[in-house]
């Protein structure tokens, strides 16, 4: 079973998930079932990554634009952002290995979009896919635009 699946059967469970120092800390009204918990504890590495990302993805949804990012630039963003997490696609993307500096990096100043995570650039254009190497949206005439994942070295 998934981490994905895990979270959702441990939702169903009334087990909520938050990540505290670097640990996952288990919430609910009444003692786990012990099939949940070892079913989170078989996924805690994949765990840790997606509630990493949740995270990271809150912490760029609450930053302040940067400083040549006008209200309907930074607005938009937001609204991409808001729907690839909504839409379980950031719990995909980490499950994958995307990094949260890869996804919701806040440049210096906008125009360096080299340095922008890739969700941020998501804008109000429809996600289709996400992969390893790539997060596949779709631009107004229907072409599908790759944001492709940056080579190691580019991330130092």
């Amino acid at each position: 079973m998934s981490a994905l699946e895990a979270l959702g059967v441990a939702g169903n469970a009334g087990v909520r998930l938050k990540l505290q120092s670097g640990r996952i800390m288990i919430g609910c009204r009444q003692e786990p079932p012990a099939a949940v918990v070892d079913l989170l504890c078989a996924n805690e590495s994949a765990l840790l990554m997606i509630l990493s990302a949740r995270e990271a993805a809150r912490a760029a949804l609450a930053a302040n634009p940067p400083d040549d990012c006008s209200d309907a630039h930074w607005a938009k963003a937001r609204r991409g952002l808001k729907r690839f997490v909504d839409a379980g696609w950031s719990d995909k993307a980490a499950q994958l290995g995307w990094t949260d500096v890869e996804l919701y990096r806040l440049p210096p100043i906008w125009s360096r979009i080299d340095l922008t995570g890739a969700a941020l650039l998501i804008g109000d254009r429809p996600v289709i896919a996400v992969t390893e190497g790539s997060i596949v949206i779709e631009t107004p005439s229907g072409a599908p635009l790759k944001f492709r994942r940056p080579s190691r070295e580019h991330l130092a």
